[in-house]
């Protein structure tokens, strides 16, 4: 009879094995299951404080706020030669002018200027301007037709003077979007002496704006306008205060060679 007992605890053991080995699984797969939601739900280890600071670096530049924390910006030039560099150098400038405001007589005429540079900025000049001149139209027939002449005008015949150049500004243009051509821009002023048809040599106040376009490291090309102030006595003995603004264009040399550049 126990025997019979012990076979049959045995048989129902052996038959609930799996049941509770089906149980024991699906336990173990629940808890995994519950650790990986509270892994998930658990707030992310904070990054090292180095990566922090690159990352919200990269994120200010990257919106261009933080371009100004790179380096202050008076800390930053641009660094250039300039092309056609003046510093210790002459210039020699030949060209043609021709009278702009008169509106009695036609001059034109040729242009000599010999120049030296302290530096970059200051130079001086040495100007000569021989001119010719003859009558428009209009005065011929104010002569002809109403007979009034115009012998008491004062025109030149030529001037000589020397400038004080400052020439504040340098900069680039394009020529046609196919080439950069630098370029200097210039004031100068000074006094000389301006000679007129009736041999009177009267002095001059000299002023001149204009600019030099290099085409190479010796030469160049320049155009300026120039404004003479002068007093002159006509043939009926009176003093009047007379100008000529001249447009004059040429070519100017610079030498010696800027090795230094």
């Amino acid at each position: 009879m126990k025997l019979r007992n012990t076979r049959s605890f045995l048989l129902v053991i052996a038959l609930l094995a799996p049941v509770f080995a089906s149980a024991q699984n699906a336990d173990t797969e629940e808890l995994n299951i519950i650790e990986m939601e509270l892994e998930k739900a658990a707030p992310p280890a904070p990054a090292p404080r180095a990566f922090q600071e690159q990352t919200a670096k990269d994120a200010a530049i990257s919106g261009f706020s933080g371009l100004g924390t790179l380096a202050p910006f008076s800390e930053i030039s641009v660094i250039q030669k300039r092309y056609l560099p003046k510093t210790g150098r002459f210039q020699l400038f030949g060209g043609l002018t021709t009278v702009t405001n008169d509106p009695f007589f036609l001059t034109f005429g040729g242009v000599a200027k010999a120049s030296y540079f302290f530096s970059e900025t200051w130079g001086v000049e040495l100007n000569y301007f021989g001119l010719t001149t003859s009558n428009r139209q209009g005065t011929d027939d104010l002569r002809s037709e109403l007979n009034v002449t115009t012998e008491n005008l004062v025109y030149s015949k030529s001037y000589v003077g020397l400038d004080l150049m400052f020439v504040p500004i340098y900069g680039k243009m394009t020529w046609f979007n196919q080439k950069i051509v630098p370029f200097d821009l210039y004031f100068s002023g000074g006094l000389g002496t301006t000679a007129t048809q009736s041999g009177e040599n009267a002095a001059t106040l000299h002023l001149a704006a204009g600019q030099i376009f290099a085409i190479s490291k010796a030469y160049a090309f320049r155009w300026d306008f120039s404004w003479n102030f002068f007093n002159a006595t006509g043939i009926d003995k009176s003093t009047s205060t007379f100008n000529n603004l001249f447009l004059t264009v040429g070519m100017s040399w610079f030498f010696p060679e800027a090795s230094y550049r």
